[in-house]
């Protein structure tokens, strides 16, 4: 069988166009996604570190305005929370991080269900598309009455290619998905931490 060009690929199968937008789409998604985990995931120890010693030592405003100085979202959830506490209120406090915790689930998890789902239908796709390829060879041959095994042998070959697209796109959706729900899990459980954390230190200044 001769090497095939990007336009015979498209030819094999009416799935492979498909598969072809899907990919596209993928890619674009993916870089959206990482752009804004790299912009607003951000887990800063250090500013936590300094947040926390404000805290400690009684400089709630302080701290407030070193967790407003961070960036991304567990900082802005951070000052928020500090804002809160200001008002001596512990309930305010408790509603601002149930708050923030959907907030930022919400954010990190927007379109990550693109992912799951491009894993889950991609090789159904690409094996309906060897499935139609593999019925056209066989529909060729049947109305040329003539080429034998081998040209039914290079038809399926080809249409095995619907195949290998579509779980080539569904192994990448597959470990981005798992990629961007490691890092939304890590950044909610460290938003949970270092908010707990807070409360309790402010909880405990204000017993003295």
């Amino acid at each position: 069988m001769h090497e095939l060009t990007f336009i015979e690929i498209m030819k094999i199968s009416l799935v492979m166009p498909v598969l072809l937008v899907l990919s596209v789409i993928l890619v674009m998604v993916f870089l959206e996604r990482l752009i804004f985990f790299a912009r607003m995931a951000k887990i800063d120890a250090h500013l936590f570190k300094k947040v926390k010693e404000a805290v400690l030592a009684g400089k709630v405003e302080e701290a407030k305005q070193l967790a407003g100085g961070g960036k991304g979202l567990v900082a802005q959830a951070l000052e928020a929370l500090l804002t809160a506490a200001m008002s001596k209120n512990r309930s305010d406090m408790d509603n601002i991080l149930t708050l923030y915790y959907q907030r930022v689930q919400s954010l990190l998890g927007r379109r990550l269900g693109l992912f799951g789902t491009l894993s889950f239908i991609s090789p159904l796709l690409g094996l309906l598309g060897t499935v139609l390829g593999v019925m056209a060879a066989f529909r060729d041959l049947a109305l040329s009455g003539s080429g034998g095994p081998t040209v039914v042998a290079a038809g399926i070959s080809e249409a095995l290619i619907a195949t290998a697209a579509g779980i080539a796109v569904a192994v990448s959706s597959a470990l981005i998905f798992n990629y961007f729900n490691f890092r939304l899990k890590h950044v909610m459980n460290s938003l949970n931490i270092f908010g707990q954390e807070i409360m309790i230190m402010i909880d405990m200044k204000r017993e003295i």
